[in-house]
This record gives C-alpha cells, structure tokens and sequence, in this order.
C-alpha cells in the first residue's frame, strides 16, 4: 500500500503502535513580524471594531447580552421581535 494510499494517518497494530516510518517534513523558518506588520495587521482589522455598547437582553438575567442585542430591543428594553401575543389587557 502506497502512502497515498494510506491517507495522513500511519498504519499502528492492535496496541496503536506505529507500524510506518514517518516521512521527515522539511521544517520552514518563522518570519520575523516587523512593526510594519503590526501597522497592517491593525488597518486590516478597523473594519471589525464597533463603537456600539452592549445590552443585556431582558428577562435573561445577563445570560444573552452583546452588542447584537441592541439590534433586538427598543429604545425600551423591549424585544422587537416577539413571535408571542401582545399584551393586550386592559385596565
């Protein structure tokens, strides 16, 4: 059977020992991150950061909260999208 054959994990027997050589893999060297890396590594990602706060959902006692939330509730704190009947009692 050819490595191709075999696929990325090596033959082992009945006790997981491995039956095959390992083929040795060149090893590359690191590069080195200059600061000017560091400075496009900060433009690429302006694009991610938000100023928004974040908001707890209601009723959830903090355990959904994020920015999204906001998306979620109004001005009141009340949820926008509620597949749930309106509070229609009148007093």
């Amino acid at each position: 059977m050819s490595s191709e054959e075999q696929g990325a994990e090596p033959r082992t027997d009945e006790h997981h020992n491995v039956l095959d050589e390992q083929e040795e893999r060149p090893t590359t060297d690191k590069p080195e991150v200059t600061d000017e890396h560091r400075e496009k590594a900060k433009e690429m990602h302006k694009p991610y950061e938000e100023d928004r706060p974040t908001t707890k959902m209601p009723g959830t006692g903090g355990a959904v909260a994020g920015t999204a939330v906001n998306d979620w509730i109004d001005d009141d704190g009340n949820p926008k999208f509620s597949e749930g009947e309106k509070d229609t009692k009148q007093g």
